[in-house]
């Protein structure tokens, strides 16, 4: 949003004590952020209005041409070689001695031999953006209006010499999307009255009634809609004046009908439409969504089509516009229309941003859509845009308004006392400034005893409480004057939570094991859920729906971090990556049911992956590829940084391949699964395999971690060390042998590991050679043959009997 100061003073004195950046810093302490001061026109001197008298061929240059003008009091002579030049015009001169942006300086000089006593100027010259210009104005001298006095300050002429400030405004503040929104906050922080441009329309012979229907079918999306009609019309160009306040604002002009619904727009920041009434069919509006598959060419000339939930203005037979945010090419205003609709309506902000952003879309008026209308200000700013074009000439008004108000504004009344505000700002300020600031902002206020009832005024959609009362209170007040206190409440000091010091602790281990760790986005879709095999029905497809997706690939929250992950790796893969491991550490989303009616459980976990070349060929060592035991390391190696001891068994795990998967088991709860991917999902992702994976779920692993080490005293007396081979069918799990031995092995036994496995021709078919060693101590003396000897056998004996096992 930009404001012109001299605008700006149609509506409130400025406060001339302080200079233009002083006061915009005193809007943006009291929360009307100032991003920029424009200083319009602050280095251009020396331009004069002239009128061109004689236009005479230049006799030494086919392209150039004698102007002589008339100055006001003098007569000068420039050469130019401009072609939209014509005897009677009024043009910008730099005189001798004149200074255009930039510094650039003008001097007399001869052109070719002839006298030139100063330069024909162009808008653009002038400081003037292209993009602000009207298309015959970007090319040749700027032509002023006749009426221009000569001899004057072109630069005071045409409005050029002014301040103009760009406010970077937060979305609540709708109502400073408009001078008149704006002149409030000026007058208040300058201590001078804000005055409202009055509005009168002289209505004509001809009445509305009858030739104009409308009505709102959607009344949920539109809360009121009005029009207007205009007869007689005269499609020109507006007023100069409302051309450059407008440029000033950022809006080029276009022509009267269209200039005027901008210019309104921005005076009381709502905004309106026009459309050539001999093109609405059976002249009739109707508010209604669109259609399905319904199109419409927008004044872009670009067909675009519409969804069910897209609010749409149509006629009797098509969409004639996009409400709130286009129009359609079909009902455009043209050079030859006679007869106009005007619009006002109070659309739903969100069905606006939602629309805009299924389109592609934004203009200014969706813009202040987006935000909330006051629906009280549209018949008001309709008869102002309707005076505008009947005080210049371009139209008769029609007698009366159509109005449908079908959901009428509520009034919101805030009630309060001084004690409850100065509790909440931790200030001693009295009721009767209280009201003083309030009744300055446009609020109505009562007061009963202690109670003040303040009545917000219909602009002001962001006030709806009282802590929305203190604020308006402070900012005028000035958060400067408020000291700075303690907070009453304790202060503890910040520690680390667990979950979070466990997260840090994992990551910290598998970042020194070599992975790099990921951030994704926390969004999938169904698609990836079935390149990994997940089949249909699976949990992992009950996944919370995203209303606005940032694309529509991603359009659900993830229920497993592994999509995230095998993306990753595809784009690595294209690169030409040939070594990739990764981890990330992450919510997952999991509604109880479809659809939500409570929060989703956030479930942290913790996945990983590694693909290709654990070691590059280095001589004298040759290239190795991970493999199942790498990602088994890496997954031993976090539980046993945690202090976890789990059993490890076969897992079915859908993206694993089987027979190479398995996961961690403690107490009935799995707390990771991990393996090789199924080689039918790495064809789905069109990778090249093989890539090991793995999953953990830190919800199962909380309660189970130990931080803190146990510490054991360093053994006095010697260890003895054992081997025991035996055959076991090949069936039998690793992990019941080793719970055989720790069960039979005694207090002494302090470890045991296999260090041989063996299939061959003196195993017996179905059976295999496994070889452990068995670490015994004792902490009391020196063991003995003897005193091993008893649980050796008690071992054997437990291996034949559960297991079927043979000593070696």
């Amino acid at each position: 949003m930009k404001s012109s100061l001299e605008w700006m003073q149609d509506y409130v004195e400025i406060d001339r004590s302080r200079t233009p950046q002083e006061f915009a810093d005193v809007l943006t302490v009291s929360g009307i952020p100032v991003e920029r001061v424009e200083y319009w026109g602050r280095d251009i001197q020396n331009i004069i209005t002239g009128r061109i008298t004689k236009i005479m061929p230049h006799p030494n240059a086919d392209k150039l041409v004698i102007c002589t003008l008339d100055m006001g009091t003098e007569a000068l002579t420039v050469v130019t070689g401009a072609t939209n030049v014509r005897e009677g015009q009024v043009v910008p001169v730099a005189v001798h001695g004149a200074v255009l942006p930039g510094g650039v300086k003008i001097k007399k000089s001869r052109l070719r031999g002839e006298l030139s006593e100063g330069m024909l100027c162009s808008a653009h010259e002038l400081g003037l953006d292209d993009s602000l210009l009207l298309p015959e104005e970007r090319t040749g001298i700027w032509i002023l209006p006749e009426d221009t006095p000569l001899g004057a300050d072109a630069v005071e002429q045409t409005g050029l010499r002014d301040i103009v400030y760009e406010y970077e405004l937060t979305p609540n503040r709708a109502d400073c999307f408009s001078m008149v929104g704006l002149s409030r906050e000026f007058a208040v922080l300058s201590g001078r009255k804000a005055h409202v441009p009055k509005t009168r329309v002289a209505e004509g012979r001809e009445k509305i009634d009858g030739k104009l229907k409308v009505s709102v079918a959607a009344p949920e999306l539109c809360a009121r809609y009005a029009a207007r009609l205009l007869y007689h019309v005269k499609v020109g160009k507006s007023p100069f004046w409302m051309q450059q306040r407008l440029r000033k604002a950022g809006v080029r002009p276009i022509n009267n009908i269209v200039d005027v619904t901008n210019y309104t727009m921005l005076e009381f920041g709502i905004p309106l439409h026009a459309y050539d009434y001999d093109k609405l069919a059976e002249h009739e509006l109707i508010v209604r969504r669109a259609g399905k598959g319904e199109k419409i060419t927008t004044l872009d000339n670009v067909t675009r089509e519409l969804t069910e939930d897209m609010l749409v203005i149509a006629d009797a037979e098509k969409a004639a516009c996009v409400a709130g945010i286009m129009g359609g090419l079909d009902s455009e205003v043209t050079e030859n229309t006679t007869t106009v609709v005007l619009e006002c309506a109070s659309f739903k902000g969100s069905g606006i941003r939602k629309t805009g952003r299924a389109l592609g879309l934004r203009s200014e008026a969706s813009a202040r859509f987006e935000r909330g209308l006051d629906s009280e200000g549209c018949v008001h700013s309709l008869d102002r845009a309707a005076q505008l074009l009947q005080e210049t000439g371009a139209c008769e008004v029609a007698a009366g308004v159509v109005d449908e108000y079908v959901r009428p504004q509520e009034v919101r009344r805030i009630p309060f006392t001084a004690e409850q505000v100065n509790a909440f700002l931790g200030t001693d300020i009295s009721e009767k400034e209280m009201i003083a600031v309030l009744e300055t902002l446009g609020f109505t206020t009562q007061v009963q005893g202690e109670s003040v009832t303040a009545t917000v005024p219909t602009w002001r959609v962001d006030c709806a409480e009282m802590p929305d009362i203190a604020e308006e209170v402070a900012r005028i007040y000035g958060y400067e004057r408020i000291k700075s206190t303690r907070p009453l409440s304790n202060i503890s000091e910040g520690q680390e939570g667990f979950e979070h010091a466990v997260r840090e602790h994992i990551s910290s281990v598998l970042s020194r094991s070599g992975l790099n760790e990921t951030v994704t986005f926390s969004f999938m879709n169904n698609e990836s859920l079935q390149k990994l095999l997940f089949e249909e029905g699976d949990a992992h497809y009950t996944a919370v729906p995203i209303l606005n997706p940032i694309t529509e690939e991603f359009p659900l929250m993830r229920t497993t971090l592994l999509p995230s992950l095998m993306e990753v790796l595809v784009r690595n893969q294209a690169v030409k990556n040939d070594a990739v491991g990764i981890y990330e550490i992450a919510a997952t989303y999991r509604p109880k049911a479809l659809p939500i009616t409570e929060l989703p459980a956030e479930e942290t976990e913790v996945a990983g992956l590694i693909y290709g070349k654990r070691h590059r060929a280095n001589w004298p060592y040759t290239a190795e590829d991970y493999d199942f035991y790498d990602v088994k390391g890496l997954v031993e190696v976090v539980l046993d940084s945690l202090g976890i001891e789990a059993g490890l068994q076969i897992s079915d795990y859908a993206p694993l391949h089987p027979g190479k998967a398995a996961e961690y088991v403690k107490d009935g709860k799995v707390l990771c699964r991990f393996g090789e991917l199924h080689p039918e999902a790495v064809d789905n992702y069109d990778v090249a395999g093989p890539v090991y994976i793995f999953e953990m779920y830190l919800k199962n692993i909380l309660p189970l971690v130990n931080l803190i080490p146990d510490y054991h005293k360093v053994g006095k007396f010697p260890a003895l060390t054992r081997d025991l081979a035996v055959l076991v069918p090949i069936s039998t799990r690793h992990e019941d042998i080793l719970a055989v031995i720790r069960k039979k092995g005694g207090k002494n036994l302090e470890g045991v590991h296999l260090f041989d496995m063996y299939a061959g021709e003196q195993v017996p078919r179905g059976y295999v050679s496994l070889a452990f060693a068995l670490t015994f101590r004792s902490a009391e003396g020196t063991l003995s043959d003897e005193d091993i000897q008893e649980p050796i056998q008690g071992i054997l004996d437990e291996l034949q009997e559960k297991l079927g096992a043979k000593l070696r």
